[in-house]
C-alpha cells in the first residue's frame, strides 16, 4: 500500500475533529534562490515559454489541463508574466523546421534531467524566447474515507485528493537552471455531491500560483505551509 502524503494525513485529521468544509486545502512548497545575477523583473518584460507538463507514464493525461492551469496561474500573478503555451511553442517549433532538434532536447531532459544548452540555445534564438518554464507533475491520486457524524449515526463519505508538482525556471541563452521549485496540495470534498469535487486544473492553478507568486517573483525559500477550511 501506497504511503500517504502528508496533505492527506494533515486532511484526515482535521475531518475525523469534526470539520465540514466544501473544500479544505493543505499546500506546501520548497524552492531554491535565485542566483544574485539574475533579475526577476526581466520576467514581467518579455514573455515566458513553457512546455507541455513532463509527466510519469501513467499520469501523462493530466498533462494538458495541469499546462492550461500553469498559463492561466502565470495571467494572475503580479507584476504579471506574459506566458506562451506550450501548444503555440510547438506550433512555433514545427513552423520553424525543429521538432527533431525539441524532441532531442525533451528526451535528454528525460534521461538527464538537464535541457542541452546548444540546442536550447538555438530553440530559444529561433522562436524569440529567453526564459523557459518546464513544469513536471510527480503525482495525483484519491482516497476515500468515511467520517461519521451525530455520535456515529451518520456517515459522509470524503474525497481526499494530493497533487505533487515541481516547476523549473531555464534560461535559454546561458543554458543554466535559475530556479526550482516543488509543491503538492491536499484537497477534501464531499463524495456524493458533484459539485464539490475539485477539478485538476483548479488544484493545478493554485499551487502554481502560489510557487510563482511566493517562491519565484518574491524569492521566498525552504519550505513553507499553509492551510485553509
Amino acid at each position: 500500500m501506497t504511503r500517504p502524503s502528508r496533505p492527506i494525513i494533515v486532511l484526515a485529521v482535521a475531518l475525523l475533529a469534526g470539520c465540514t468544509p466544501i473544500y479544505t486545502w493543505d499546500t506546501n512548497t520548497t524552492s531554491t534562490a535565485r542566483p544574485p545575477s539574475f533579475d526577476v523583473a526581466e520576467l514581467a518584460h518579455q514573455p515566458v515559454a513553457t512546455i507541455g507538463v513532463v509527466a510519469p507514464g501513467g499520469l501523462t493525461g493530466y498533462s494538458v489541463s495541469l499546462s492550461h492551469a500553469l498559463i492561466d496561474a502565470l495571467s494572475h500573478t503580479s507584476p504579471l508574466i506574459r506566458g506562451i503555451p506550450a501548444h503555440e511553442v510547438a506550433n512555433a517549433i514545427n513552423d520553424q523546421g525543429l521538432s527533431t532538434e525539441y524532441g532531442e532536447l525533451l528526451s535528454g531532459f528525460a534521461r538527464t534531467g538537464i535541457l542541452e544548452r546548444e540546442r536550447l540555445q538555438r530553440i530559444g534564438s529561433a522562436l524569440g524566447f529567453r526564459y523557459l518554464l518546464v513544469p513536471g507533475l510527480a503525482e495525483f491520486n484519491h482516497v476515500v474515507m468515511d467520517r461519521f457524524e451525530i455520535a456515529g449515526i451518520k456517515v459522509i463519505r470524503l474525497r481526499l485528493t494530493v497533487l505533487r508538482v515541481w516547476l523549473q525556471l531555464w534560461d535559454a541563452r546561458t543554458g543554466h537552471m535559475l530556479w526550482e521549485s516543488s509543491g503538492e496540495v491536499g484537497t477534501a470534498s464531499d463524495v456524493v455531491k458533484h459539485d464539490r469535487i475539485v477539478p485538476i486544473d483548479e488544484v493545478g492553478r493554485r499551487i502554481w500560483l502560489r510557487m510563482l507568486q511566493q517562491d519565484l517573483l518574491e524569492g521566498a525559500t525552504g519550505t513553507r505551509s499553509f492551510f485553509k477550511m
